[in-house]
């Protein structure tokens, strides 16, 4: 193994993808923990290893952020006692997933700076491919790191920018200009509450409104869950800014053609809940169309079609319904006992879904 190879798999936990950001901002000052946790909770699919919730009051004391994260799922780390001390009209909220490395506390997020602006949450979906030099030229100027996740990499950078701009969503714009991969962030200050998407739109965020409150999300069954309306889509490379004074702010200053754009497929095959919608396609409708296609290319002789629960099932629909083969039921998933196969130590995760998967 190269030096440089060691360096890196020793640095970073590994790939972490497949998490759930969500934030709020309640232009009427109301709490917004407990509908952030039930946000959380639509998102649970996408991680389940540790969550987190961070608030503030805007017109509270500045620089105070209330947060509290752990181990565990959504319904294990938030109790009716924790969520009621987090007080705050704005805030975050993070679940997680990682596919290799250490699963530990201090990785959990939202991330929560203070720095000499005031302060910074930071809940991330991605994962950067320049994330190690990033930290290399952060450490030489006196960075000191206390997570080994590349989402502190971007909460470093945002500070930093924010030092030389007017703006805190000009520091975010700036801080994404550096780095690369697939992301979307949701970004809360003091005032105002920021999302971002990464310029390919690899990774999903949408917004959502709910009275005279507004909410960015990784999917849009989270705003169903909170019985908010849909807005739109973040625009792939766009990033969002919202407050009481502007409203739903857009800068697209990085946003690429239609052309170069670019997609993950697993969202729709794997990660995304099926009652989402991601881009304006229905996630169970995509299943559907993907096993049609897949009778089309690979037809069989067989007498039944069964789906591996969940994400296979509409899949193995779609290629019954295309193939005319009968559609069967013989796997029925226990929905009370969690995930279904165990985590490689030393594979990565989409090789067991792949496995999981077939039709």
């Amino acid at each position: 193994m190269s030096h440089n190879k060691l360096e890196t798999e020793n640095l970073w936990d590994g790939l972490h993808e497949e998490c759930g950001v969500f934030g709020m901002y309640d232009f009427d000052g109301g709490d917004v923990a407990s509908t952030i946790y039930y946000g959380l909770f639509a998102l649970q699919h996408r991680g389940q290893e540790s969550c987190g919730i961070a608030v503030s009051e805007t017109d509270g004391p500045k620089g105070k952020v209330t947060t509290h994260k752990d181990m565990g799922l959504v319904n294990e780390v938030f109790t009716q006692e924790n969520l009621e001390s987090l007080s705050g009209d704005i805030g975050v909220g993070h679940v997680r997933y990682s596919t290799a490395g250490a699963s530990t506390r201090e990785n959990a997020q939202p991330l929560v700076l203070n720095y000499i602006k005031g302060t910074l949450a930071l809940a991330h979906n991605g994962n950067l491919i320049n994330a190690n030099e990033l930290r290399k030229d952060l450490e030489r100027t006196g960075a000191i790191f206390q997570t080994t996740i590349d989402s502190e990499v971007i909460a470093y950078h945002i500070a930093r920018e924010r030092l030389n701009s007017r703006t805190v969503q000009e520091a975010v714009l700036r801080a994404c200009k550096k780095i690369k991969g697939a992301y979307s962030l949701v970004v809360m200050s003091p005032r105002k509450l920021i999302g971002a998407r990464d310029p390919f739109g690899f990774k999903p965020l949408c917004i959502g409104k709910r009275d005279n409150a507004y909410i960015i999300a990784s999917e849009s069954c989270a705003l169903d869950t909170i019985g908010a309306e849909f807005v739109r889509d973040v625009m792939p490379g766009e990033v969002v800014t919202i407050s009481p004074e502007g409203g739903i702010q857009s800068d697209t200053s990085l946003c690429l053609k239609k052309k170069d754009q670019a997609r993950c497929i697993f969202e729709y095959i794997y990660f995304a809940r099926p009652d989402s919608h991601v881009d304006g396609v229905s996630v169970y409708a995509s299943r559907i169309k993907a096993g049609r296609f897949l009778a089309i290319d690979s037809p069989v002789e067989a007498d039944l079609v069964v789906g591996v629960p969940e994400s296979g099932n509409a899949a193995a629909l779609g290629y019954a319904l295309e193939s005319g083969i009968p559609y069967g039921t013989a796997f029925v998933k226990n929905g009370y006992v969690g995930r279904t196969f165990i985590k490689p130590k030393q594979k990565s995760r989409e090789s067991s879904v792949r496995v999981k998967l077939n039709v």
